[in-house]
């Protein structure tokens, strides 16, 4: 690409094009920024508003999610109650005036909450589940955790992993769906053809299946907190399949997450 400058005599008037150009200018930035912001807007209250529709709380019994054919019919506070192993309760707690970590704790799991101001942390939680080890985070991934500039969204995600022996495969969602795009999974279709359509539900969400667990990773700008779908949708293959946890490792915050995802998404073909 060439770069034409143009030398502009300061004893003569300007061009009549100069404050069009000059104009043009801030426009051209402000679309920039401005159209993106409002195509994730725009897919978060689509996100929000089918979550938002689906079965509630008042209608879940706690920890029926063995139950659930299709979890994104759920709301999230549904479907987490669903999974959850103990009532929600924010706390007090023994050291805390307040459980920020209180859907955590529905799960039986441990959480850590940021409450950096200046630094990228994230938010995690991990530990037990019946069907294996949990571990998830939330927020600035490991590419840029611990940095102070965020240069884009694209690294602020939430990944969701469950530590069982897995055949190797690739998840991506095709059609609203869930579907194998790489690799092989036998028998794992029977979780999704009891699914329906669902794209604002599974909008952005990859995942990654070998033996050191399978992975679910997808933005977290715009639909937050669903995470829970992918610890359902997780817990539902490893039931179907019947997959063996994996032997407990020592996970906590500072746990990395498997296959490279935990610094780049899922690479789907």
């Amino acid at each position: 690409m060439q770069i034409v400058l143009l030398a502009l005599d300061p004893n003569e008037p300007a061009p009549s094009w100069m404050p069009i150009v000059a104009l043009a200018i801030p426009v051209v930035i402000i679309a920039a920024v401005l159209i993106p912001a409002l195509r994730y807007r725009a897919r978060h209250k689509k996100a929000m508003r089918r979550s938002r529709g689906g079965v509630g709380e008042d209608s879940v019994a706690l920890g029926s999610s063995a139950s659930i054919s299709d979890g994104a019919t759920y709301s999230v506070d549904g479907l987490r109650k669903a999974l959850a192993v103990k009532p929600e309760d924010h706390g007090p707690t023994d050291s805390e005036p307040h459980d920020e970590g209180w859907a955590g704790t529905m799960l039986g799991l441990r959480s850590k909450m940021s409450t950096a101001t200046e630094v990228l942390e994230p938010h995690v939680y991990w530990g037990r589940r019946e069907l294996g080890q949990v571990f998830v985070r939330i927020g600035p991934d490991e590419e840029i955790e611990g940095g102070t500039m965020l240069g884009s969204n694209r690294h602020i995600r939430q990944i969701t992993v469950l530590r069982v022996a897995a055949p190797e495969f690739k998840l991506d969602v095709i059609d609203g769906v869930p579907a194998v795009v790489e690799g092989a999974a036998p028998g794992i279709e029977n979780v999704f053809s009891r699914m329906a359509q669902a794209a604002e539900i599974w909008q952005d969400a990859a995942a990654q299946g070998g033996p050191e667990g399978i992975v679910i990773s997808r933005g977290a700008i715009t639909s937050p907190d669903f995470w829970i779908y992918d610890l359902w949708l997780l817990e539902a293959i490893a039931r179907q399949l019947r997959l063996r946890p994996l032997d407990d490792a020592r996970i906590g915050p500072a746990w990395r997450v498997p296959y490279g995802i935990g610094r780049q998404p899922v690479s789907t073909p």
